[in-house]
């Protein structure tokens, strides 16, 4: 596996789990209710639009907040699972080369 490739690996494992964390973190309007507390909207993987809809009608501005924070995330975490698993692809279908292979043998099968 080359540097490349690894880096590769490092920057879409990172999109997997900023994509994720951005979904699962609560997104919140920067409007308060009656009783001073931020408006929260749910999740990027649920909606809770009761606190929007008793704080004049605020519902469509959660909606707009969720579509907003879903539509950067999840294709975040797409790119990063199909880089990913073409890595993984690309690493068990190549042969390992003829110095890995005959070092291998003179460690006695033992890679370590």
């Amino acid at each position: 596996m080359s540097n490349r490739q690894l880096y590769l690996g490092i920057v879409a494992a990172a999109l997997v789990v900023i994509g994720l964390l951005a979904l699962w973190c609560p997104v919140y309007l920067s409007q308060y209710d009656q009783y001073g507390m931020q408006i929260v909207c749910g999740r990027g993987f649920s909606a809770d639009l009761s606190q929007a809809a008793n704080a004049n009608g605020l519902v469509s501005q959660c909606g707009t907040a969720l579509l907003l924070r879903r539509l950067w995330a999840i294709p975040a975490v797409v790119l990063g699972w199909l880089i990913l698993a073409g890595l993984v692809a690309v690493w068990v279908h190549t042969k390992p080369s003829a110095e890995e292979s005959s070092r291998f043998w003179e460690l006695g099968g033992d890679s370590t």
